[in-house]
């Protein structure tokens, strides 16, 4: 049930993400920005799964919380943190670029 409520929240955020990116630029932003974010979910993934394989049994800690649920759990925490981080610095870029110069 985890993972399919973790897979639920980044399908809602890609949708989000592409929503947002086609309105603020163009339609090739917003493909690029999913698959950026696809990219980061499959690595992530990977390096998530090897990091919980290190530390726990393929059972994990129940039936409930196995290894690939613990790995999606921590992907997920990652990712938030990854992507503050990202979109932050976007929005400080992008409000740079519309300060306006006064009249003299």
């Amino acid at each position: 049930m985890i993972p399919v409520f973790i897979f639920w929240i980044h399908i809602v955020g890609w949708v989000y993400l592409f929503v947002k990116r086609y309105y603020e630029e163009t339609l090739g932003e917003a493909i690029l920005s999913i698959v950026f974010a696809g990219i980061i979910f499959t690595a992530g993934w990977t390096f998530a799964s090897f990091l919980i394989h290190l530390m726990f049994t393929p059972k994990g800690l129940g039936p409930l919380l196995d290894d690939d649920s613990l790995s999606l759990i921590l992907l997920t925490i990652l990712e938030s943190i990854f992507y503050k981080i990202w979109f932050s610095n976007h929005a400080e870029k992008s409000n740079a670029g519309t300060d306006e110069i006064p009249d003299a």
